[in-house]
């Protein structure tokens, strides 16, 4: 591949019906939906996805992977490690969990399982989903409530607004409440064990108790919210909502064009929320692409410098990439005034799932 191969990739999603997904995509995100049908999720930045733009435009982003995975995701692995998308629900998700990646390698020969992370875009008023249990168990007393239908009594609720952040690692049982729109950044799977369907099994949906009980946390979740953190920059605020081996998940809130940014041998994964934007980059930053509310880019790993400027008067963006947690997350927030208490809460209340602990208390 040339210089002209590495450029801001605009991506189409991938649109999912579910029977409790909706239309609220096209009025929170500008999404154009096909119509008639109930939308669920849309998988915006995924190795099946269509670059819409550039040289690359009707390629894939696994044949591009195939092509040069080195320069375009920074790994000579030859799958896309991560999925980002959003989610619609108008009704209540099934309360689920997902194996971590050795689990998903001896249960199902997928080389992922599944940990992920939720930005709240919407909610309406008195919303809420599932995060963990109320209380400490095990395995014999969920059992037990599963055979006497009785295990919504077990699980803890959580309230939510838009801005909201939520860590779900592998083996966390959950579900998304309805009334929620949501960003949702993740490993490249689709693993899902049912625990309980809220009645929908007559509808072919199947549960997955034995596999569930095998790979669940039986943990209450102290803290179920996240509290990002932000580092003030001249032109723009880029507020660390999640940190994981897996994923770095941030917003930028742009208020001036910002430059300075690179992707540093990784790709980056951009998405906007709120407002209109440009992409700057190549040879002193000269080229650029338009991106509008509810589109999703991936910036190869060779792509080097960018710069954003927005195009409207109020703009955010969802970012994403596969980090180097010391380099990319504790040092900068450190140097910002951050304590290592605040930093290691990106990686949830929860120390055994928590990737940033062992580097703090080095």
């Amino acid at each position: 591949m040339t210089n002209e191969d590495f450029y801001p990739l605009r991506l189409k999603p991938i649109t999912r019906a579910m029977i409790w997904g909706g239309r609220n995509l096209e009025r929170w995100l500008g999404k154009t939906l096909p119509p008639g049908e109930l939308i669920g999720e849309t998988w915006e930045a995924w190795e099946g996805c269509v670059v819409e733009n550039g040289v690359h435009q009707g390629e894939t982003l696994a044949a591009l992977l195939a092509q040069d995975s080195q320069n375009i995701v920074g790994t000579v692995q030859g799958r896309f490690p991560l999925l980002f998308k959003f989610i619609d629900a108008q009704d209540d998700l099934s309360v689920q969990v997902h194996p971590n990646d050795a689990q998903a390698q001896t249960m199902e020969g997928q080389p992922f399982g599944k940990t992920e992370a939720w930005y709240i875009i919407h909610a309406d008023p008195g919303a809420q989903l599932i995060l963990g249990f109320k209380e400490n168990v095990d395995r014999e007393t969920v059992a037990a409530h599963l055979r006497a239908n009785t295990l919504v009594n077990l699980l803890a609720s959580t309230a939510v607004q838009r801005g909201d952040v939520i860590f779900v690692p592998a083996g966390m049982v959950h579900a998304i409440g309805k009334g929620i729109v949501l960003a949702e950044i993740q490993e490249n799977s689709d693993i899902t064990y049912r625990f309980y369907d809220w009645g929908r099994v007559a509808q072919g949906r199947a549960l997955h108790i034995e596999q569930s009980l095998q790979v669940c946390t039986f943990k209450r979740v102290p803290q179920p919210k996240i509290a990002p953190l932000t580092l003030r920059h001249a032109t723009f605020d880029q507020q660390f909502l999640v940190a994981c081996r897996y994923f770095v998940f941030e917003l930028l809130a742009l208020r001036k064009p910002c430059q300075g940014l690179t992707t540093d041998g990784k790709f980056h994964i951009l998405s906007l929320i709120e407002g209109n934007a440009n992409i700057h980059f190549g040879q002193d930053l000269a080229q650029r692409v338009a991106a509008k509310r509810g589109e999703t880019f991936m910036l190869p790993a060779r792509l080097g410098a960018y710069a954003l400027s927005p195009a409207t008067m109020s703009c955010a963006i969802l970012r994403a990439y596969v980090p180097n947690l010391q380099a990319d997350v504790i040092e900068p927030l450190l140097k910002g005034g951050h304590s290592m208490a605040d930093i290691a809460r990106l990686g949830g209340s929860l120390a055994e799932h928590n990737d940033l602990l062992p580097l703090l208390q080095t």
